[in-house]
């Protein structure tokens, strides 16, 4: 199967109802709702992603 040339409709509502809780969106946010949609279809992270180094919580003083 190919990837599809359109967003699915579900992640596309999901994308759509995070617009509605926070504005500005950060990319951190639109990841967070693009991997739990992965996860839910069931789809592998492969072996290898380019990524940026974890960022740590910063600790409430």
């Amino acid at each position: 199967m190919s990837w599809p040339q359109t967003i699915p409709a579900d992640l596309r509502r999901d994308l759509d109802t995070l617009e509605t809780m926070r504005d500005p969106q950060t990319s951190q946010d639109r990841w967070g709702f693009i991997r739990v949609w992965l996860i839910r279809h069931g789809i592998e992270a492969p072996e290898y992603l380019p990524v940026e180094p974890e960022r740590r919580p910063e600790m409430d003083q």
